[in-house]
């Protein structure tokens, strides 16, 4: 019996896993297969996340920060409906880019490429 749940226990880890992979290959691919765009767009929210990641090093435990950065634009799509898209960017581009700012955003699929003012 526990060696049924240990089995059971890897193969729903070993699921997990494979759904997690095949769903960012699917992103990948969709956005491969989308078409490059442009659009005015404005800078409604900036937004930054930290996630603590636990290493060992040397026989003590640290916790090493990993920071993750967003952008939401605001622009308008062909049928002049409003779109929000919340982006992933750089820090670099964090930094570089103001809440309230104009400019031509490109991307492509939900992959940013970049944002001119």
């Amino acid at each position: 019996m526990d060696n049924f749940i240990f089995n059971m226990f890897g193969m729903l880890v070993l699921f997990m896993f494979l759904v997690i992979i095949g769903g960012g290959i699917s992103q990948w691919v969709k956005n491969n297969n989308s078409p490059k765009e442009t659009v005015k767009a404005r800078v409604v929210d900036k937004k930054s996340e930290v996630t603590y990641i636990q290493q060992e090093q040397n026989g003590m435990m640290t916790n090493t920060p990993q920071w993750s950065y967003y952008i939401v634009f605001e622009f308008e799509n062909s049928d002049g409906k409003k779109v929000v898209k919340k982006m992933v960017v750089s820090g670099k581009e964090y930094k570089r880019i103001c809440e309230g700012d104009c400019g031509d955003l490109t991307f492509q699929g939900t992959r940013y490429i970049g944002f001119e003012k």
